[in-house]
């Protein structure tokens, strides 16, 4: 039946063999292709679904990024319908996998259980509660970031104030023992660094050649948040100077125009980045894109208007 062992999912953690069997006989095995919506807002829960292969994300219509989680093989999710009798989902959970396959307990079932093993239902209680405390941490952890830097973005009209401001945001949710925030030229194909932590053989104020170095210049090509560890670097990129035992990186940018980069090395919890974690730095840098577009424009404008007063004006008047 299922791909996984379910005794290694959190939603049935400390259940014993009998118990897990008990749970087997009351779930049923589902599949869904990409696009589709397992729960949509406003609807009535009356299932939990269990994750055996695939990748969904939890959506939200406010303003803002509209991914706020993502659940991957092993994760739980709907599980308020067994707490909450006839309650309506908040958000709309969707299929980003080509394909999708899991398994699905209906809130009728659940009460089967309940009259067969209450002791079950207990520990499964007790494990969901703590699968909604470390939502909740998390989620609380992403909006105070995410508010915190949309509230200062426009504060600020100086690239290494802002990226100093950022970095420290990001520090107190993600720390890791390195980090970088450039800024990025299309035009030179240079990367400025604005602030440098934990790289020794990295100064704030260096150039980058981003045309020279394999990652960065894959993430001009093509924008998009990525995880990098000891064993799924790019070829050729063996004498980086930010590289790291394990690495996101995320590009700044407007539609295909990068105008900047956020890097992380090597988490200082010693765990491996998570998808969480890109969800999280591509929100921020999505905030981030049109205040640093910006700040390029009014400086080119700011320079274009100096010339012309200085090398221009005079010979016109």
């Amino acid at each position: 039946m299922a791909k996984i062992d379910l005794t290694k999912i959190t939603l049935f953690k400390d259940l014993k063999a009998d118990e897990i069997s008990l749970i087997k006989d009351f779930l049923v095995e589902v599949k869904y292709n990409q696009d589709d919506l397992i729960f949509s807002r406003d609807k009535i829960r009356d299932k939990i679904i269990i994750v055996d292969d695939g990748l969904v994300v939890l959506e939200t219509d406010l303003k803002g990024p509209k991914t706020i989680a993502m659940f991957k093989s092993g994760d739980s999710l709907g599980e308020m319908a067994l707490i909450e009798k006839s309650s309506q989902h908040l958000y709309s959970v969707r299929v980003v996998s080509p394909e999708f396959t899991g398994w699905e307990l209906s809130s009728y079932n659940w009460h089967t259980i309940i009259k067969k093993s209450p002791q079950t239902a207990e520990k499964i209680y007790q494990n969901i509660a703590r699968n909604l405390k470390n939502r909740l941490t998390h989620a609380n952890n992403k909006l105070v970031t995410l508010f915190a830097t949309g509230k200062m973005i426009g504060s600020y009209d100086n690239f290494d104030e802002l990226s100093h401001s950022v970095m420290e945001i990001i520090q107190n949710i993600v720390a890791s023992d390195k980090s970088l925030f450039l800024t990025y030229s299309p035009e030179t194909r240079k990367a400025l660094v604005h602030q440098s932590l934990g790289y020794k053989n990295i100064k704030e104020g260096q150039n980058l050649d981003a045309h020279k170095d394999n990652v960065l210049n894959l993430l001009v090509k093509e924008p998009g948040t990525s995880i990098f560890n000891q064993d799924a670097w790019p070829k050729g990129s063996s004498d980086l100077p930010y590289k790291c035992n394990n690495l996101i990186i995320t590009p700044i940018h407007v539609k295909n125009r990068v105008f900047g980069f956020i890097i992380l090395g090597d988490r200082t919890d010693k765990n491996d980045f998570s998808v969480n974690n890109k969800i999280l730095l591509r929100a921020i840098a999505n905030q981030l894109a049109p205040a640093i577009e910006d700040m390029i424009w009014g400086k080119f404008s700011s320079a274009q208007a100096e010339i012309k007063e200085i090398y221009i004006d005079p010979f016109t008047k």
